[in-house]
């Protein structure tokens, strides 16, 4: 017998309460509407003030009393009413399983609705199966079920399977070139059968055969073809809504379908049935479900009937493991391409999508939420016919225009009918537009370009023979009689294929699956004894809070993962889009549930820089820093993919630059390396693999440093004392002394000078020859020619001192009055001051050189000639 069905107080009533009376007592047989109890409350009013009413609660089930909670005279409150149940009484039958309305155990109508308010069809809510119309079951009933199920796994030792079909076990088309190329190879192979029958009997050997078959053929002879109709195509409730009439499209005609299932599928669902309960979930209709089921399991013994379709999941964008398990998923795998439809369960184990017909995609996902990439790296633009990618919220572009007095019922279908309708264009799209016949086009037209541009070089570098002649050349006979050179038959073109058969993924799948196995029943063999004793007594209670155990995948698949990239401290550069915040991203994400660490800043803990260009100012702040794998974004990719850490030596960026730079200390400032975009990074680019930088670029490896800081120091230990004593005054004068600068000291027009010159003489290593200006060479002036430009500078610059030159004013008058040119301070100028000085030397000012007068700078080097010369 059943356990009694617990009822509980509504929770409407106006709490607290007082249990009056019971009106019914234990092995009294109630039915639906039978009063239960009565009770009292206080009520309150504006006109009477407090005053006592009273109530009744009738029963909304029929069946024998077994037990009251309340005891007349107890005082309820609404959360005592919540938590604890008031009256149990035992059923003859709970409907926990219902079909059509009725139940399936005792045939009663569950649509019923009367005033109590409760309708027996909401007791079994929860839609468990795989058919659309199935059966509904109860929350007690759908653990029953589960726990049946498991036991019955564990003692053959499997765990269940959910398999995708589109892009996981097959890939799919309705790109009518395909058919065509079927067809071409199969007339191939029939005329290769009547070629070989014919000469069969001949003893002369066949004539050379330039037939040659459809080079995609030898891929395509396991592709499974099948026709769905125009009724096959569309949600079962939606059949019949057509949107704006074509002469031909899916909707009035259907569609030819071809499914060329994954290389090793075959294998791989024989193996896995040994192990797993197989099961089929898929965003196709059904009708489509049960033909590619029919082409991949003829005999039912691998899924066994069970498949669910979108037609009955309930939702077109996302799927839910609760739709097939609602009460434990603990022995559940899945393996599908997309893990975004799944929210990226823990069950998941994500499959590499099978790209066989090339730029095709999974035609049943046109209404499915776009799928963010993992790296911003720009894709070659898709084929005409490809279906373009739906955006994220259907509901935004699905209509054009909704009526106000629309109901949320009725703008559901509406959304439906229009996704559904755009996937129906994408359909005729690939139909219309022959996406594989234009790709394989414009293959050939690469190949038939390459080999032309490979027999012009052969033509025009002809190779010697062996007697020394040139390949090429016309033969002549040992009597010098020329002979006519023998034609060279016609080279024929070989058509390349585009189509591969090279796909392994289902191996890399298999691996992952057999291990998972065999750590959950590893781990339930290892159980205590308690705990076997206690999982065997064990009843399902609806409160009940399954535990976690070692044996549960939703454990085991997350630790797998975290393995691969454990112990990997990795900062990505150019790989995050820059309006994502960066832990947020799917990126970020992804790999911290595969184990590694991750960072936005650079600092001695970071193992892995993830880069997906070279040249950022993250690159090269990690190859100074050193310690650091700088790799490649596709070392990341393949990790993740194959659930296995690869070697990173083929990922390197740069390997021969990061071998040679040794560790260095890290920066000072953590901060100082940020995560945004560097401004101008291709200004830093360069072509590593050749060796060569361009003009504007730097290449900072290169640089001798220690020859640099010898260069520096001389110059800064440099002095003029080969000059004359006016130097040394111009050294006083302008604060530079003997010895350092002092803060004092330091003023505008002298924050150039970086010391004085240093009369200790061991301080001077070496002095460096400047390049002779011509007023000094017309001179014949020998005390400056040791002077670097830096003591040049700092002269000038001591000098220059006073007020300005430019704001004395003169007149033409007084110009036409001086026999010769003077400056503004009325300082004659030799001729050779109007001579061009280094611009080392110094710099002036543009405005002042186009003037004839001269100018201050003009007037410092006069001076400085005038004492040089006495």
């Amino acid at each position: 017998m059943s356990d009694p069905t617990e009822l509980y107080l509504p929770p409407h009533l106006p709490y607290p309460i007082k249990v009056v009376a019971h009106e019914v007592h234990p092995a009294h047989t109630v039915q639906r509407g039978t009063r239960l109890l009565s009770y009292s409350f206080t009520h309150h009013s504006t006109e009477a003030g407090k005053e006592t009413r009273f109530g009744t609660w009738d029963s909304s089930i029929e069946g024998t009393v077994d037990s009251w909670a309340f005891k007349p005279g107890d005082t309820v409150s609404q959360r005592r009413a919540r938590e604890q149940a008031a009256i149990k009484i035992l059923e003859p039958c709970k409907h926990g399983i219902q079909i059509g309305g009725l139940c399936c155990l005792c045939g009663k109508d569950m649509t019923d609705y009367d005033y109590t308010g409760f309708s027996d069809a909401s007791r079994a809510s929860i839609q468990m199966t795989h058919a659309a119309n199935g059966p509904t079951v109860s929350l007690e009933e759908a653990q029953r079920i589960e726990k049946e199920t498991a036991d019955h796994l564990r003692k053959v030792r499997k765990l269940s399977l959910i398999v995708d079909l589109d892009q996981t076990i097959v890939h799919a088309t309705v790109d009518p070139t395909v058919g065509e190329w079927i067809a071409e190879g199969e007339a191939w192979e029939a005329r290769q059968a009547d070629r070989k029958a014919s000469t069969s009997d001949e003893s002369d050997s066949p004539a050379v055969d330039d037939d040659e078959p459809n080079p995609n053929w030898e891929a395509l002879k396991d592709v499974k073809k099948f026709r769905l109709g125009p009724e096959a195509l569309a949600d079962p409730r939606l059949r019949g809504v057509k949107r704006k009439a074509k002469d031909k499209s899916v909707e009035s005609e259907g569609c030819m379908y071809y499914i060329k299932p994954r290389p090793g599928w075959k294998e791989f669902l024989e193996d896995m049935a040994e192990k797993y309960e197989m099961h089929v979930y898929t965003m196709g209709t059904r009708a489509y479900a049960e033909e590619v089921c029919a082409a991949i399991d003829p005999d039912g013994k691998i899924f066994g009937g069970r498949l669910l379709s979108r037609d009955e999941s309930g939702s077109l964008t996302q799927k839910s493991l609760q739709r097939l398990f609602p009460c434990d998923q603990s022995m559940v795998v899945i393996i599908d391409d997309r893990a975004d439809v799944w929210e990226w369960s823990p069950n998941l184990v994500k499959v590499v999508p099978f790209e066989f017909f090339v730029g095709i995609g999974d035609i049943n996902s046109a209404f499915l939420p776009k799928q963010v990439p993992l790296t911003p790296v720009p894709q070659a633009p898709s084929a005409p016919g490809i279906p373009p990618a739906a955006p994220e919220s259907p509901s935004d572009t699905a209509v054009t225009s909704i009526p106000n007095d629309v109901t949320e019922e009725e703008l559901v279908e509406i959304e439906k009918t229009a996704i559904l309708a755009r996937n129906a264009d994408a359909l005729d799209a690939q139909m219309e537009e022959r996406p594989l016949a234009k790709k394989q086009e414009e293959l050939q037209e690469e190949e038939d370009q390459e080999e032309e541009e490979a027999e012009k070089k052969e033509s025009e570098s002809p190779e010697p023979t062996t007697n020394g002649d040139t390949k090429g050349d016309t033969p002549k006979p040992a009597n010098g009689v020329e002979v006519e050179k023998p034609s060279t038959p016609h080279k024929h073109h070989h058509r390349k294929a585009l189509l591969k058969n090279s796909d392994t993924e289902l191996l890399r799948v298999q691996r992952i699956l057999e291990e998972v196995h065999r750590q959950y029943y590893t781990a339930y063999d290892d159980r205590p004894k308690e705990e076997k004793e206690k999982h065997i007594k064990r009843k399902p209670s609806k409160h009940h809070v399954e535990p976690p155990s070692p044996y549960d995948v939703r454990l085991i698949i997350p630790s797998m993962r975290q393995t691969v990239l454990a112990g990997c401290h990795i900062m990505f550069s150019s790989v995050i889009p820059l309006d994502t915040r960066a832990e947020t991203s799917e990126t970020w994400r992804i790999a911290v549930m595969f184990g590694a660490k991750c960072y936005t800043e650079l600092s001695p803990r970071i193992t892995h820089l993830v880069a997906a260009k070279r040249g950022t100012a993250k690159v090269d702040a990690a190859r100074r820093q050193g310690g650091v794998k700088i790799v490649w974004v596709n070392w990341f990719l393949d990790s993740i993919n194959q659930w296995r850490r690869q070697d990173e030596t083929p990922y390197l960026i740069d390997p021969e630059a990061t071998a040679a730079v040794g560790p260095a200390s890290p920066p000072s400032d953590p901060h100082q390396i940020s995560s945004d975009p560097e401004p101008d990074a291709d200004d830093w680019d360069y072509d590593r693999s050749a060796g060569v930088a361009p003009a504007r670029n730097l290449e900072l490896d290169g640089v001798d440093w220690d020859e640099i800081n010898d260069e520096v120091e001389a110059a800064m230990n440099e002095s003029d004392d080969d000059d004359d004593g006016d130097d040394d005054g111009a050294s006083v004068k302008s604060g530079a002394k003997s010895g350092n600068v002092t803060e004092d000291e330091w003023t505008d027009e002298s924050n150039s000078i970086i010391s004085s010159a240093s009369s200790t003489p061991s301080k001077r290593k070496r002095k460096r020859l400047r390049s002779v200006t011509p007023s000094e060479g017309a001179a014949g002036s020998d005390t400056d020619g040791l002077r670097s430009p830096l003591a040049k500078r700092k002269k000038l610059a001591a000098e220059r001192t006073g007020a300005s030159k430019l704001k004395v004013s003169i007149s033409a008058n007084d110009l036409a009055d001086d026999e010769q040119p003077k400056t503004r301070s009325g300082t004659p100028t030799s001729p050779a001051a109007n001579n061009d000085d280094d611009d080392d030397d110094m710099t002036t000012d543009s405005s002042d050189s186009d003037d004839g007068d001269g100018d201050e700078e003009d007037d410092f080097l006069a001076r400085e000639l005038g004492e040089d010369w006495g």
